[in-house]
């Protein structure tokens, strides 16, 4: 199926669907953003596929995913069942689609904080976005951030750019977190520390920078979550900012001094001027001169005097 792109009718049609997994199948183009229609959408997989271009502003419209604190449900209704590619095109590996009249089971394996995991019994409660392993270009959509209900998001292993959002911290449903292997620059958002349920973060192999925020959960990861970025610093890496800081403090110290040359100079020029001024109109009026030397050494008399009568007190 090589050069094939996902089927725009999966989100034309199965408008009840809770689990798409697409995962391994060599689909190309990019992400159809008639998948924003499925509007019940829990589990999205496109990993590792061929994919391309940026992540639809549309999936804002998925609505299962921005609900948080679910209650306990079944995820497969009594009119409903999830089952295999069954009667479809059968070079595409669709693992679960939403069809109408049978139940089976609520228990589904699913990769999410690096490891296969069985969910039985809760899969109400789970929403997860896996689109790693592909080659997704852009950056995250600040959209993406109105999931508030996700519990996973993975974009590894992709070609994003650009800042991490600045309002990651409204997903405080988030526990895994996966960005690595991407070319996300700038610092990572003070407001990631919001995230108290993380408990799986990997942001390492992109182009981060500055100080890592602490707090929280954040606190407890290792420096394999931020291995590779070169222009990080702050704990857990042993990489501390002192060499930034004192960076810093330099430009400011070089600033201060550009600052201070240029009112030393501002300074002397006036003293110049001023002086100038002053000698060019004694030599153009020789009147003044006349006056104002003589004004001078009557000054310098009188100091003379007071001087003299001053020493002569304090040995006396």
């Amino acid at each position: 199926m090589e050069g094939r792109s996902i089927p725009l009718w999966i989100g034309e049609k199965l408008l009840s669907l809770k689990i798409l997994r697409l995962h391994s199948n060599k689909f190309r183009g990019s992400i159809p953003w008639e998948l924003s229609k499925l509007k019940d959408l829990q589990i999205l997989d496109l990993s590792k596929n061929f994919l391309s271009g940026p992540i639809p502003k549309s999936f804002k419209f998925l609505n299962s995913m921005t609900v948080q604190n679910k209650r306990l449900e079944s995820l497969y209704p009594h009119d409903g069942l999830i089952f295999p590619n069954e009667g479809l095109d059968p070079s595409i590996s669709i693992n679960l689609v939403y069809i109408p009249g049978i139940l089976l089971p609520d228990s589904i394996m699913i990769g999410i904080k690096g490891i296969v995991r069985e969910f039985k019994g809760i899969l109400s409660l789970v929403n997860i976005i896996d689109l790693s392993c592909n080659n997704l270009t852009g950056g995250v959509p600040i959209e993406l951030m109105s999931l508030v209900g996700l519990m996973s998001l993975n974009l590894s292993r992709n070609q994003f750019t650009g800042h991490i959002p600045n309002k990651i911290g409204v997903m405080q449903s988030l526990e895994s977190l996966d960005l690595s292997w991407n070319h996300f620059s700038g610092d990572i958002p003070e407001s990631i520390v919001l995230l108290t349920a993380l408990s799986f973060l990997n942001l390492s192999y992109n182009q981060l920078s500055g100080r890592i925020p602490s707090g929280t959960q954040l606190d407890t990861f290792s420096e394999s979550s931020y291995y590779k970025n070169p222009k990080l610093c702050g704990k857990p890496l042993h990489t501390t900012c002192e060499a930034a800081e004192h960076k810093i403090r330099d430009e400011e110290g070089n600033s201060l001094n550009d600052d201070d040359f240029g009112l030393f100079l501002g300074m002397g020029l006036g003293f110049v001027v001023g002086l100038w001024s002053v000698l060019g109109t004694l030599l153009l009026k020789r009147s003044w001169a006349t006056t104002y030397f003589q004004f001078l050494d009557k000054v310098i008399n009188n100091i003379y005097v007071f001087v003299n009568v001053k020493v002569n007190q304090w040995f006396n």
